[in-house]
């Protein structure tokens, strides 16, 4: 992540010998991404976010820009512009962006209220139990709710006493679902697992991307050890599906080597066409901060299906 600080600008011509100034009002701002590259082998391709056979991938790569400006003493303008680069594809040419997080909101003492597209904060309810987020792995291969919604609003509060407050609104004439929905969550620690050592959070969404549905969530973090829980009850907005999933994981990091392993199960039938099992194992190796590369594999159960996918990635952060 590069940060920048603006409040004056020296542009210097050396062949006129002119000198120029821009002065604007102190905005702080990140340039943000992460670059991925991915050689993957997939049975059949029935899974999300893999294709049959061997494949080059560039798995949610992408690049943003994120800061605040200040108002006064009380208020910021805070904004975020992200999409996921799809360029490193040879089939992604013509269409080489897609939208990700892209918002404009304020900040101050009251929280953060942002409006435009976000993950809804039922999504943003996960925590760290996802192992293997944005990979074959990914939760979302089974558990419904995992969405990035556009025309939402969203609120956060501020953290108080290790517990933090969020909501998510669709306005109903822009929600799918044709009626006004919404997210709450409450979270108890650390979302990061940075500033304590625990994480737990109860979320329920209505009516947002054709689903309601109620979770927990909860990690925990001990030494080089980290476990993840999460149970989740589901149903379509029409009642016609429902059902329950949880996802267990674990992770040990050994030096810069960092095995890991994940067990995820549904019957609601909202993200696959029948009840779904899938068990991932992993091995990391981190770099730096920035960088790690990666090997996993993943096993997908259907009740007339299944599908596997091994792959080998490179991922860096900046």
């Amino acid at each position: 992540m590069i940060k920048f600080t603006h409040s004056t600008i020296l542009l210097t011509s050396i062949s006129s010998l002119a000198f120029y100034s821009y002065t604007a009002c102190a905005t702080e701002y990140d340039v943000y991404g992460k670059a991925e590259v991915q050689i993957a082998n997939t049975d059949t391709g029935i899974m999300r976010y893999a294709e049959e056979g061997t494949q080059i991938e560039a798995p949610f790569s992408r690049i943003g820009i994120q800061g605040q400006h200040k108002l006064n003493e009380y208020l910021n303008v805070v904004f975020k512009y992200e999409v996921q680069v799809k360029g490193f594809e040879q089939d992604d040419t013509e269409e080489p962006f897609s939208a990700r997080n892209t918002y404009l909101g304020l900040k101050g003492q009251f929280g953060e209220l942002v409006v435009g597209r976000n993950d809804t904060r039922f999504k943003y309810s996960e925590g760290k139990v996802d192992n293997f987020n944005e990979t074959q792995g990914d939760i979302a291969q089974v558990i419904a709710g995992q969405d990035r919604l556009g025309d939402t609003l969203t609120y956060t509060s501020n953290y108080w006493h290790n517990t933090q407050f969020s909501f998510t609104y669709a306005p109903k004439d822009d929600n799918k679902d044709n009626e006004a929905g919404f997210a709450a969550t409450f979270i108890y620690g650390d979302r990061s697992l940075k500033n304590t050592s625990y994480y737990l959070s109860l979320s329920h969404v209505d009516s947002l991307n054709n689903i309601n549905a109620s979770r927990i969530a909860a990690a925990y973090k001990f030494e080089q050890l980290q476990l993840g829980a999460l149970y989740q009850h589901s149903e379509s907005t029409d009642g016609i599906k429902s059902g329950s999933g949880y996802v267990l994981s674990a992770s040990y990091t050994l030096d810069k080597w960092v095995p890991k392993l994940q067990f995820a199960k549904d019957d609601s039938l909202l993200r696959q066409t029948s009840e779904a099992t899938q068990w991932t194992t992993g091995l990391d190796y981190v770099f730096d901060k920035q960088t790690t590369a990666y090997l996993l594999y993943t096993d997908l159960n259907l009740e007339e299906q299944d599908d596997s996918s091994v792959a080998l990635g490179l991922k860096y952060k900046f």
